[in-house]
């Protein structure tokens, strides 16, 4: 994937949320729903669309052997889908998962290419989400370990240090 699909994201989703908050009619309570919208999408998009169906798997396992490579969904699908959003939901609402989405890309992308060490804020993100990377189906939640711990998927990171 190229620089400019992988990095998209990063510019375009604060451009979008700043521009719902301030154009769109965003209130605060929309974007807390948002968010919390979010960590569920996120563990369902994880668990189901990139670890069950063939279309996005083979992609997906492609991350996984190459956890520090440019793998994943490009900005150009994001953006589509947001678009496709905008259309449904309320702007405080969609300015709270792209606010998440962005915590989730800038989260997934730095304990996968980042040094992360002991005592960072980072850390427990990293060792939880490298269980993951060892193929026990698993902690796939980036940010929240909220929907793991829901629905029996969540498994304490290791004494051990991250990979």
């Amino acid at each position: 994937m190229s620089r400019l699909a992988y990095y998209f994201d990063f510019v375009s989703m604060p451009v979008l949320a700043l521009a719902l908050i301030l154009f769109g009619g965003a209130t605060l309570p929309g974007i807390v729903v948002g968010l919390a919208a979010w960590t569920l999408a996120e563990y369902a998009i994880h668990r189901v669309l990139f670890h069950r169906l063939p279309l996005f798997k083979a992609g997906h396992d492609e991350h996984h052997a190459k956890p520090s490579g440019r793998t994943g969904v490009t900005s150009w699908h994001s953006l589509l889908v947001f678009g496709a959003l905008f259309l449904l939901l309320p702007a405080g609402t969609l300015a709270g998962l792209a606010l998440g989405y962005l915590a989730y890309i800038a989260a997934h992308h730095a304990i996968h290419h980042w040094r992360i060490a002991p005592g960072h804020v980072l850390y427990a993100l990293k060792i939880r989400h490298a269980m993951h990377h060892r193929g026990d189906e698993v902690n796939f939640g980036v940010v929240t370990t909220l929907w793991d711990r829901t629905f029996g998927t969540y498994r304490p990171p290791a004494a051990r240090s991250a990979q």
